[in-house]
């Protein structure tokens, strides 16, 4: 219909234009009217320039609504009332398919808004990107996990782990593997799973990641406990009848060697003293075990938090009061700062007293060979994650072997001669039953820092 009214509309503007110039040739040459040949002549000018525009419109209409299409605008409207009759219907027809158009790209905006959604919903990282290494998506949790706050290229993450990169190209479909990255001075274990797909002619790959390491600590801990729990059994019902029959067996060889001399008899002496000797380092050894078993029996009866609001500052001044005599007879220079006086926290004081006491202590044992030792206690809101509160402890020692570092943590390790093993493993513990950790950043030459990590 539409294209009927045009072609009427242009077959009529050209038979007038046909009959105006059949009239201007008979006027001209048949009469001596001139004037009137030259209306026609006007008139004539006049019918194709409005041949001219009528046409013309008509193609720069259809020549915007096009580009308007390929350039997905969908705002462009045509007036179809009030307007020429002849492009009513064409104007509508423009109109009908643009809002086709802009009702199909309002629903894949919004299925595209619902994935973002579910997407962010997921617990672990999500990572899309094309075979040029350029992001197609990614959710916050795999920003949270690298530190990255924007991610346009897999290659910007080469800064945190070139080894991350390289496995990220490299894993192909359905295929799993692990990495292990140091992340601002923590340590995660990654597990990545990958799945490549073709969308357009285009070859996308999509990896999840998840950090698995407070899950292995965990595993790890409740293995420990278990070991710890079997031995602790075994020994100390092995060790305590042991020390009791030590002691009795001392007493009645005590008794005999009375009985001896009142009766007039000479015991050997030379046996009696090696039986005395033999007894007391037996008893001696017991119970260096009974206190060996007592001390590592603690991991497994951590208390379970009794949290309460803290202030900070009155946590750290409790600390400094009780450690600075020792600091002194040290001659350790102990500082406290903190950069919010009105900071809280929601923790046990006695617990995270306990672990900052063990941390301070150790960093004062670590700095007695630097000419000015020094221990620094530094609270404050962390910049990068602003829900964590963070306390360091921070000595000027020469660090820590690197070869140690991943053993630091590990039940029963110690590298003091006089150390327990389970002051650190105690501390990550606490730590964790509190809804934090405990971060350790150590580079050769030091200085050494122990980060614990609150959630606000």
């Amino acid at each position: 219909m539409v294209y009927n009214r045009f072609r009427l509309n242009l077959l009529l503007r050209v038979g007038l234009l046909v009959l105006t110039i059949v009239a201007a040739i008979l006027v001209l040459y048949r009469t001596d009217w001139y004037m009137t040949s030259l209306c026609l002549v006007l008139l004539l000018f006049f019918q194709l320039y409005d041949l001219v525009q009528y046409v013309e419109r008509t193609n720069r209409d259809i020549s915007g609504f096009l580009e308007a299409i390929r350039h997905s605008d969908f705002t462009q409207r045509f007036a179809v009332k009030g307007g020429n009759p002849t492009y009513q219907e064409l104007y509508q027809a423009f109109n009908d398919v643009t809002h086709s158009f802009q009702r199909i790209k309002s629903e894949k905006q919004a299925h595209y808004l619902y994935l973002q959604a579910i997407v962010e919903h997921v617990g672990i990282g999500i990572l899309s990107f094309d075979e040029k290494g350029e992001v197609q998506l990614v959710n916050h949790v795999t920003k949270e996990l690298l530190h990255t706050p924007y991610l346009h290229h897999i290659r910007t993450l080469n800064h945190i782990s070139e080894e991350l990169v390289e496995v990220l190209f490299q894993l192909g479909h359905n295929e799993k593997t692990m990495v292990t990255l140091q992340v601002r001075g923590e340590q995660l274990l990654l597990t990545l799973h990958a799945t490549t797909l073709v969308s357009q002619g285009s070859t996308l790959k999509i990896v999840s990641l998840q950090n698995i390491r407070s899950e292995m600590e965990e595993q790890e801990l409740q293995t420990w406990q278990k070991l710890i729990r079997v031995l602790t059994h075994e020994i100390m019902n092995t060790i305590t009848p042991v020390i009791s029959l030590t002691s009795t067996v001392s007493h009645l060889m005590e008794e005999e060697v009375a009985g001896k001399l009142a009766t007039g008899g000479v015991p050997e002496e030379e046996v009696l003293e090696d039986i005395q000797a033999g007894l007391h380092t037996i008893r001696k050894r017991s119970s260096g075990m009974l206190h060996f078993v007592k001390n590592y029996r603690r991991l497994m009866r951590v208390p379970t938090p009794e949290v309460r609001t803290m202030k900070v500052g009155e946590l750290l001044k409790n600390v400094h009061t009780l450690l600075q005599p020792d600091m002194e007879a040290h001659k350790v220079k102990f500082s406290i700062y903190l950069t919010d006086e009105k900071a809280e926290l929601l923790v046990d004081p006695e617990l995270i007293e306990q672990v900052l006491i063990n941390l301070i202590k150790n960093g004062m044992e670590a700095c007695q060979g630097v000419a000015t030792p020094c221990v620094e206690v530094i609270a404050y809101q962390d910049e990068q994650e602003r829900n964590r509160f963070r306390i360091d402890v921070q000595d000027n020692g020469p660090g820590i072997a690197q070869e140690e570092l991943v053993n630091i943590f590990i039940p029963f390790y110690t590298t003091k001669k006089q150390g327990s093993g389970i002051g650190l493993s105690l501390s990550k513990q606490i730590m964790r039953q509190h809804g934090g950790s405990i971060r350790l950043s150590s580079p050769p030459g030091g200085p050494t820092t122990f980060s614990l990590m609150f959630k606000n």
